[in-house]
């Protein structure tokens, strides 16, 4: 939902700053503002809208009861804008966003997917222990001190809320208690809180998912419509069914028996009851038909005939090349390296065409100055892809991988390839971190928090039948996004629905909630101490 610029400017000095509205449009005071939060006016536009809300939703309905004195507000909303400059310096000259997104991250999440498969396996064996859940193994793996419980949740995201406040906050701003145990509850339980909340469910997860990649819808639609992709009812059916362990690949399994089963039961009885002859005209249309075949086949044949016939009086010198064409052989050693080489050959000229589009795209990579000191920054998410796409259990694609990482990928450092990557990286990076994204990043936040204006929790549930359909949307989305021949040579999949189902298997350790939230809980605690790194100071003190 887009809301105009004046539209929001409206309702932030209707809810925040409402004495601006007593004085004159002419007014400078009333003309310029809002006052500035960070750099960009855009992204204060969004902040403003977050803080509104806030007051509007949680403030007000209990504080108006009490006074209408709007001192008390006024001074809540200073207090969040100083918190907001401060990070916002922090972020921008003491975080380092290429190290943090292109190698903590992530490792951060190589180990929730090897820890997340690690517990399924142990799960029901005899060496589990005591832990009868997939939740209890992996807590066990990774134990939070924040997910012990619901309560302890909430204490460590207060604590946590109460450490950067004493370390942004002026002394004189963090002694006063009322307004800091206020903006500590804001911060921790609807910021913070539901932060943690919504990007741990899978639910969320998917939407963003299809939001980020709503350019394919048309594409899946018509993927759908023809029937290359199994029709998501049937799959929600099957997956409604009581044996919910099941993976993709047996729900098609028991779907396909289904079909069989159904397919051989005789049906003679209730098409044909004996009460009812067919009737005389449909036996007649029929010996119509059966007699009508034997003249359509000779028909085929007479012009089949004539185009032999055709082709004999064809000119000598077209025989001779069509001869000669036909006596022409390959060794078998030409046809196993051509088999071998066309997917090289694909790619090679799928990457040349990407990186030769553009010379002034290729200048500016080349002219960018690296500012992060770390190098070789695409090999922890190379690392990370191996691990979820399963690459170590294909045999294939283990020794091409192998291959690619002894030879191909040294050989492209030594010729200054590894340099090129980093920066092109570095300003993907930067790119992603820019005024124009950090403002959709906020817009689709603030959609996810209050659809259609009112905050989630407020809203009705979602059906576990929305949940199976946008968990399948999402799915087929990830997989029209791989090239035709990369699903073919990476999972070696022959349709759609195999490489659905590979990628269903690639996302799974993001398909439980309570699992997310560990994720979750160490991004969290990773930003605070890269933004603050007092937090981490003091407690190892």
């Amino acid at each position: 939902m887009s809301i105009s610029t004046d539209a929001l400017r409206s309702f932030h000095l209707r809810v925040l700053f409402p004495h601006i509205l007593s004085l004159s449009k002419t007014d400078p005071r009333r003309l310029n503002a809002p006052p500035r939060i960070t750099r960009s006016k855009p992204i204060d536009s969004e902040l403003y809208t977050y803080i509104a809300l806030l007051v509007r939703d949680f403030i007000h309905p209990w504080y108006r009861v009490v006074t209408n004195d709007q001192d008390f507000v006024a001074e809540l909303v200073r207090i969040l804008i100083v918190v907001i400059r401060e990070l916002e310096t922090r972020f921008c000259e003491q975080v380092d966003w290429t190290e943090l997104i292109m190698i903590s991250a992530p490792n951060l999440l190589s180990i929730h997917y090897q820890d997340y498969r690690q517990a399924k396996m142990r799960l029901h064996m005899s060496h589990a222990g005591n832990a009868v859940s997939l939740e209890a193994l992996f807590h066990g793996t990774q134990p939070h001190f924040a997910l012990r419980s619901e309560e302890q949740e909430i204490e460590y995201l207060r604590a946590l809320t109460d450490a950067i406040l004493q370390t942004v906050l002026d002394p004189a701003d963090y002694n006063s208690d009322c307004v800091r145990h206020l903006v500590r509850e804001l911060v921790a339980n609807l910021v913070l809180g539901n932060i943690v909340e919504l990007l741990a469910d899978p639910y969320v997860i998917h939407m963003i998912i299809c939001k980020l990649l709503e350019s394919y819808d048309p594409l899946v639609d018509e993927l759908e419509a023809t029937g290359q992709f199994t029709s998501p009812e049937d799959l929600i059916l099957v997956d409604e069914s009581p044996d919910v362990t099941d993976g993709p690949e047996q729900k098609q399994e028991r779907l396909a028996s289904a079909l069989q089963e159904a397919q051989a039961t005789d049906m003679s009885n209730e098409q044909q009851p004996a009460t009812s002859p067919p009737p005389p005209l449909q036996s007649t249309t029929l010996e119509k038909e059966a007699e009508s075949l034997p003249s359509h086949m000779q028909r085929l044949q007479e012009k089949r005939r004539q185009q032999g016939d055709e082709l004999v009086d064809a000119g000598r010198d077209e025989l001779d090349g069509a001869k000669a064409h036909e006596r022409r052989h390959f060794s078998f050693i030409y046809i196993t390296l051509q088999v071998m080489l066309a997917p090289i050959q694909t790619m090679w000229l799928y990457l040349t065409a990407i990186l030769t589009s553009s010379q002034e795209r290729y200048q500016q990579v080349a002219q960018h100055t690296k500012r992060t000191r770390h190098v070789r920054l695409l090999e922890p998410w190379m690392h990370f892809l191996r691990i979820a796409f399963l690459v170590d259990d294909r045999p294939v694609l283990q020794w091409t991988w192998s291959m690619v990482g002894m030879f191909l990928w040294p050989l492209v450092r030594v010729l200054g390839g590894g340099l090129l990557v980093d920066k092109f990286l570095e300003q993907t990076i930067m790119h992603f971190l820019g005024e124009d994204q950090l403002v959709y990043y906020l817009q689709l936040g603030r959609n996810l928090l209050w659809p259609d204006g009112q905050f989630i929790r407020k809203g009705e549930p979602v059906t576990a039948h929305e949940k199976e359909r946008m968990r399948i949307r999402a799915e087929r989305l990830l997989t029209v996004c791989f090239p035709g021949i990369m699903g073919k040579v990476v999972f070696e999949a022959a349709n759609l629905d195999e490489l659905q189902s590979h990628i269903h298997d690639a996302i799974e350790p993001l398909q439980n909630k309570y699992i997310n939230k560990h994720l979750m809980f160490l991004l969290v605690d990773l930003v605070a101490s890269k933004a603050i790194p007092s937090l981490v100071d003091d407690q190892c003190k």
